[in-house]
Order: C-alpha cells, then structure tokens, then sequence
C-alpha cells in the first residue's frame, strides 16, 4: 500500500480513450464503459494527477469521499 511509482501517465489514459471514443462516435458504437473511465481520467488530470500513473484515480475518489489515503513509501 502506499506505492504510486508512476508506470504510465493519467494524460496518456485521457487521450488514448478520447480516441477510441470519437471513433466509437463516428460508427454509433456505444461505449459506457469507457465514456465512464474517461470523465474519471478526465477528472483526475484536472485535479493535478495527470503527469501520475493511473492508480492515481484513487486519488480523485479520496478527495471526492473525504478518506486520506496511505502515504508513499520511502525509497530506500
């Protein structure tokens, strides 16, 4: 717990999804899951996570509930 070494970064998850939506759009496919990830992506990008990995959503919905994650642990 506690581990949040970015592996890839919110901003990637944003714009990788916001691609497969507008081609999703284009052919009247619909996606609700995926719209849903995005506005959650989107949401964590907004508040300042977007250079994180995407575990950092967690973080959206921490400051969304008011709980206080784990905090990061120490790199020897």
């Amino acid at each position: 717990a506690g581990d949040y070494t970015p592996l890839s970064t919110v901003n990637i998850f944003v714009k990788d999804l916001g691609i497969v939506l507008d081609a999703a759009r284009k052919l009247a496919v619909p996606l609700p899951l995926a719209a849903a990830a995005h506005q959650l992506y989107l949401g964590t990008a907004g508040a300042g996570h977007g250079q994180e990995d995407d575990s950092a959503v967690i973080k959206l919905y921490a400051a969304l509930s008011g709980i206080t994650l784990p905090a990061a642990k120490d790199t020897p």
